[in-house]
């Protein structure tokens, strides 16, 4: 009886003592699982490659291409290519993407057009690494290929998105920390971009390899860019809200969809970031205190953009932009799109 006894209780004790050890490991584990299940996936790269690239730039494409793959970068390869496209004038300059100066040599020291762009591509990786530390904006990077890095810890402070004004500033303190005319380019972000393909020209507006019921779709909504933001419209006469605008839209191919967004998201089949496709939508929470958890969307249009009715009125917003990816909450298919039917 005694030892029978002593069984019982070593194995009792035995399982405290198991439990009482590996508890903290299982509770560090579902803490983890469910921080990580909560972080949004990254978004499609924003840019495609620009028409107005010079073919002595687009003959470099698969070589950015690479060189950016090595750094997890690739999905930057048309805005690298418009970086160089503005550092070289588009003509067949030998330092390509101007790199000398960043790592301390004399302009156009670099004499090896593939050298160049390991350089230009090793310091735009340098750049976006320390975008992501800091948490300031694209844009932000994009100047600070001009400017240097100096240019991120400056915008970090001032509120964490570029702008014209801030590059204005930065460029005077520089110049007269230097003792120089003049520092850097204000404007690079808006010559940069010139360089780069629009929404317009991107991977969904190429109308013609989209299915019918996804022309019409789209085509019924950028009728209405421009519109201001209506709380509660659901049609041309008193402009749109942003589930009002799905509804008119949708309702052109035969889908009727409920009212509001967070019903929307009810009836759609939910899917990943890296499923994404143009025509799902995506939602948003907390972007009005609406007593539910779904309170915007919008429809993704490919390129990190979505087309959607908003505060700032009806157009194309862009999914990278801090606020919107604070605030996703998810995404949903209502029509594939591609060819089935979803949700």
């Amino acid at each position: 009886m005694k030892l029978l006894m002593a069984k019982l209780l070593f194995s009792q004790n035995g399982r405290k003592l198991i439990w009482f050890i590996f508890a903290p490991f299982l509770f560090l584990f579902f803490l983890l699982l469910i921080l990580f299940a909560d972080q949004p996936k990254p978004l499609p790269g924003e840019y495609t490659i620009g028409k107005q690239l010079s073919s002595a730039v687009l003959q470099y494409e698969e070589i950015v291409h690479n060189a950016l793959l090595a750094y997890g970068l690739e999905k930057h390869t048309a805005l690298v290519l418009a970086i160089m496209m503005q550092e070289s004038g588009g003509n067949m300059s030998l330092d390509v993407m101007q790199s000398s100066e960043s790592i301390g040599l004399p302009p156009n020291t670099i004499t090896d057009p593939l050298y160049s762009i390991e350089v230009g591509v090793a310091h735009f990786e340098k750049v976006m690494t320390k975008m992501e530390h800091l948490g300031v904006d694209l844009d932000t990077a994009i100047q600070s290929y001009n400017y240097g890095t100096g240019y991120m810890d400056f915008v970090a402070v001032n509120g964490g998105e570029h702008s014209e004004t801030l590059a204005q500033a930065f460029s005077r303190q520089q110049a007269t920390k230097l003792g120089w005319k003049s520092y850097g380019d204000p404007e690079y972000v808006a010559h940069v971009k010139r360089y780069v393909g629009t929404m317009r020209e991107g991977e969904v507006i190429d109308l013609a390899n989209a299915s019918a019921d996804f022309q019409v779709v789209y085509e019924t909504m950028v009728q209405f860019e421009g519109y201001p933001y209506t709380f509660g419209g659901m049609s041309p006469t008193t402009s749109f809200d942003c589930s009002g605008l799905m509804m008119w839209a949708f309702r052109k191919i035969g889908v009727n969809l409920p009212r509001t967004a967070q019903e929307q998201y009810n009836v759609s089949q939910k899917i990943t970031a890296d499923e994404l496709q143009p025509g799902d939508f995506i939602f948003f929470t907390g972007t009005y205190n609406a007593g539910r958890p779904v309170t915007h969307l919008g429809m993704y249009v490919g390129n990190g953009k979505m087309f959607d009715a908003n505060g700032g009125g009806i157009g194309f917003t862009d999914l990278n932009d801090r606020y919107w990816q604070e605030h996703l909450y998810g995404y949903g298919r209502i029509v594939d799109f591609s060819g089935g039917e979803g949700g």
